[in-house]
């Protein structure tokens, strides 16, 4: 093959690298969401789009697809038949579609066992043993997510609303909210009927930095999701003595409120997801 390209996928964007075959990077691309499980159209335009980007970036032409391997990480790969439908309609002259999760594994601490997770608009978490890759989480915005931004934004929504209706104390963060949608839960009700989970996730940096300076509805909102993180890690099989990774937007917000021994044993990834998913593309390209 001439080209080897790896895709990142997920509810906030995608990003693409296309390299020659001996592995030279010769251009990226960013693009919009590509959840494949959110929307799968909006999802497969973005994509096309960006990998599009890269080529001409390349000076590559785009009929250049055909010579070429392709992985894609892709947040929703592991729902439905999204991934089988997507596969069927894609240039390349031959691709594989994954969870982002492994491609954010193999990046971070390349072919050694371990886990990661993947803090970011939505959340997932991935082990390997004995070079076999498991999953989990990564159910979507509906049911899952839990430690993302747009759980924390949709959680945070929802108490203000608590909060207006007497059920929880108000806080400084709760009245702004309020006040950003007119004070009243009507208007923040009837905006939120259009939210996407990335609309919801833009509020996290706010909750972050609400619960740092003590505000008691942003921190319990970050307490619980803290929770959460902790048991999925351990639910994933984490081992201080084994590779550790915790990734993603949030990653290193949440490192920072669990306990010691995950600090401890947690390490700077080697890469990141699009590093993973050329990884992967070369090894499907060689058979491997």
């Amino acid at each position: 093959m001439s080209y080897y390209l790896g895709v990142d996928g997920g509810g906030t964007g995608c990003r693409v690298a296309l390299a020659t075959g001996d592995g030279q990077v010769i251009a990226r691309a960013q693009g919009g969401a590509a959840n494949i499980a959110t929307d799968l159209e909006a999802a497969r335009a973005n994509i096309l789009a960006t990998i599009r980007q890269a080529f001409d970036k390349a000076e590559v032409g785009f009929g250049n697809t055909a010579r070429t391997v392709a992985v894609l990480g892709l947040a929703g790969a592991n729902l439905g038949d999204y991934r089988q439908r997507l596969l069927a309609r894609l240039p390349f002259a031959k691709a594989a579609i994954v969870s982002d999760a492994e491609t954010t594994l193999v990046g971070a601490i390349g072919a050694a066992d371990g886990v990661v997770g993947a803090l970011g608009t939505g959340s997932v978490y991935g082990r390997r043993v004995n070079g076999v890759f498991t999953q989990l989480g990564g159910w979507g915005f509906l049911l899952g997510d839990d430690g993302s931004g747009a759980r924390l934004g949709r959680d945070m929504l929802h108490r203000a609303i608590l909060a207006h209706d007497g059920l929880v104390p108000h806080s400084p963060v709760t009245r702004e909210i309020l006040a950003d949608y007119q004070g009243t839960p009507r208007a923040l009700v009837e905006a939120a009927q259009a939210f996407t989970p990335k609309d919801f996730a833009q509020l996290a940096p706010r909750i972050v930095t609400a619960a740092d300076s003590g505000d008691e509805n942003a921190e319990a909102i970050m307490a619980c999701h803290t929770a959460l993180v902790r048991k999925s890690l351990d639910a994933v099989g984490f081992d201080p003595e084994k590779s550790f990774c915790l990734l993603g937007g949030l990653g290193p917000t949440f490192l920072k409120r669990l306990p010691a021994r995950y600090q401890n044993a947690a390490q700077t990834p080697l890469g990141n997801a699009l590093d993973g998913a050329l990884t992967l593309a070369r090894k499907l390209g060689e058979g491997a």
